[in-house]
């Protein structure tokens, strides 16, 4: 049984908000688990924008994002739960794409998809195998984007019928520029831990950083924040 569940929406969330956290409470015995949301298989049919993206991805080769956050979530000694739902850039519904151009991944989350949140609920407690005292983090959705929105009030809901303790983590990076929460202390040795994770995430390094040295101090001086 775990001591602590995160709810990652995309497979890099947990890592980027939290792996300098993660990497703490397994250094002192903790056995944490990551369930990633959005970690079904990309569909054969993209939209145009997501085949952008799948570009840009690729630029170093073929990716592998689920072998990706094995491997950086291997380095932390964190477990993994992959679940079976698609990222929102490959979503559709009444035969049309719900989320084709960067622009619609900030803000409202389509209303054909608010079936997901009960849905998720069920999911979260189905997969969950926690000890009483144990802890549920889950996205404050700091940045608006639509999967962490949808992953939010999902843990919302379950939070209404279980006994866990929940608590929220800043998302980074969109959290760099926002203030409030409660800082979490971490020291040099977590904050290395969380460097060589996230650059496991190779695909990913285009859509936040120009550089490896640019990712490695803007995450050393940020700071990982918790809300109640």
């Amino acid at each position: 049984m775990f001591d602590a569940l995160y709810l990652s929406p995309h497979f890099d969330d947990a890592v980027l908000s939290c792996g300098g956290y993660i990497h703490q409470r397994l250094g002192r015995g903790d056995r944490v688990v990551v369930v990633t949301v959005c970690a079904a298989l990309p569909p054969n049919d993209l939209s145009p924008f997501a085949q952008s993206l799948h570009e840009r991805w690729s630029r170093l080769g073929e990716f592998d994002r689920a072998q990706e956050d094995r491997d950086a979530l291997k380095r932390l000694g964190a477990e993994w739960i992959h679940l079976n739902y698609h990222d929102c850039i490959y979503r559709r519904a009444e035969d049309r794409w719900l989320y084709d151009s960067e622009e619609s991944l900030w803000g409202v989350v389509s209303p054909l998809e608010l079936h997901w949140v009960d849905a998720l609920a069920k999911v979260f407690n189905d997969v969950a195998s926690l000890k009483p005292n144990a802890e549920v983090w889950c996205p404050f959705a700091i940045g608006d984007h639509v999967d962490h929105k949808l992953v939010k009030l999902a843990a919302n809901a379950w939070r209404k019928k279980s006994k866990w303790r929940f608590r929220s983590y800043a998302d980074y990076p969109y959290a760099e520029s926002v203030s409030g929460g409660i800082e979490i202390p971490l020291r040099d040795s977590d904050r290395q831990a969380k460097i060589e994770s996230v650059r496991c995430y190779s695909s990913q390094f285009s859509t936040f950083w120009q550089s490896d040295a640019e990712m490695v101090d803007r995450v050393s001086q940020w700071t990982e924040r918790a809300f109640e």
